[in-house]
């Protein structure tokens, strides 16, 4: 009896995991013819198989990488798909599930050219940081195109209507063909030495994807982020995309839509600036009016009717302000007066001098006034001073005495 095995869901799961660990299962391109092909409308996912002359694989492309697609997948038809290998364990079965899917018979020129783009994108060709404003106000423009396309006439056109006095200098370049993507980036190139341009639009009218090859080249990503003057792209129609676009710093959908982002509208612009011209003519004149109104009711004042009545009462005012003060000056002079006099007859009073007329002297040694008996000493020399002269006298005895004190 056989004890070692494993269940139906052990070996799927196991399947499951070798296939989720191989890393080339992941992502990779295929080839093949699309077989029993059903689209569902209400859940909006694609199933086929994807078969070649031996075998074949069932694919699923889901709703959301549907939307994605340029084309309409046909029965029969030869694709290359993008996609990575699942196993659904409860039934044992692998598919595919499609990420990108193109006719096989571009399919290889758009693998080459995803690749392309992932490497330029790694070397920061494309980086949203290198983009440089467009300036406004632009009136030269620079034009790297066929002087024989239609391109250059919808910009010549576009360019007049908008601005009448701007002016374009085009640099004829082939733009398809083995020789256009070195004549493009070189007119690029000669546009920076010129130095006399604003921007440059590089572009040309719609076409097929082969045709628009040159702008999906290298050299012209390169000379576009090299370029130290604004770029605008302007490849083919709206749903037309190319490296170019990556790279330049503005997309145009059109070349006439590149035009449009180059040059402003100078027509617009005279509207705006006479609508701005109306609006600042009504503000001066209400303004104005309303000044105007002022001033009427100033004038209306009698300072202005009657100027003399007014310069009567203030100089009436002026005449009882000069009287108020000379009163005040007066009052002032006689209080200080009166003040200085009973201050004179104080100090009159109390005047040694007056002293000595009733009869008093003044003893000095020197020029000290002596007050007390203790300061004479007897046989000293002293000086007596009297109302009308000095004396100068010699002490020849001293005696204290109490006198009364007041």
């Amino acid at each position: 009896m056989i004890n070692d095995f494993v269940t139906v869901s052990e070996l799927n799961e196991y399947i499951s995991r070798l296939v989720n660990n191989d890393r080339f299962l992941h992502d990779f391109w295929l080839k093949g013819e699309i077989s029993g092909f059903k689209f569902y409308r209400q859940s909006g996912h694609m199933y086929f198989s994807l078969k070649d002359e031996d075998t074949c694989i069932s694919c699923v492309m889901f709703k959301s990488r549907v939307r994605s697609l340029d084309f309409v997948p046909e029965e029969g038809m030869e694709v290359l798909l993008r996609g990575n290998v699942s196993v659904f364990a409860k039934q044992g079965k692998y598919q595919v599930y499609v990420e990108e899917m193109q006719p096989f018979g571009l399919g290889g020129l758009f693998l080459e050219l995803e690749k392309l783009r992932r490497r330029l994108e790694a070397q920061g060709y494309f980086a949203p940081e290198r983009k440089k404003p467009i300036p406004a106000g632009i009136s030269r423009v620079g034009v790297v195109t066929s002087q024989d396309g239609a391109a250059v006439r919808d910009i010549l056109r576009v360019v007049k209507q908008r601005h009448r006095g701007a002016q374009v200098v085009i640099v004829h370049s082939a733009v398809q063909g083995a020789e256009a993507p070195a004549e493009i980036a070189d007119g690029i190139r000669q546009l920076n030495i010129y130095k006399d341009v604003e921007v440059i639009i590089v572009g040309r009218g719609g076409g097929s994807f082969e045709d628009l090859m040159a702008f999906n080249s290298e050299e012209v990503v390169k000379a576009i982020y090299e370029s130290t003057i604004p770029v605008i792209s302007a490849v083919g129609h709206e749903v037309d995309f190319c490296l170019a676009d990556l790279a330049a710093d503005l997309r145009a959908a059109t070349p006439t839509q590149a035009a449009q982002l180059a040059v402003p509208d100078y027509s617009e612009l005279e509207n705006e600036v006479l609508a701005f011209q109306q609006r600042l003519q009504r503000a001066m004149d209400r303004c104005v009016s309303y000044r105007s109104e002022i001033l009427d009711r100033i004038m209306m004042k009698r300072v202005w009717r009657q100027p003399h009545l007014m310069v009567e009462k203030r100089e009436q005012s002026l005449n009882d302000l000069e009287k108020s003060l000379n009163k005040a000056m007066l009052d002032v002079i006689k209080d200080k007066s009166n003040r200085f006099s009973l201050a004179i007859t104080g100090l009159d009073a109390r005047s040694p001098l007056k002293v000595m007329q009733r009869g008093y002297s003044v003893m000095q040694r020197g020029q000290a006034v002596l007050r007390n008996v203790d300061d004479v000493e007897v046989g000293e020399q002293l000086q007596v001073l009297l109302q009308d002269g000095n004396v100068d006298v010699k002490v020849l005895g001293k005696e204290g005495v109490t006198r009364w004190k007041i």
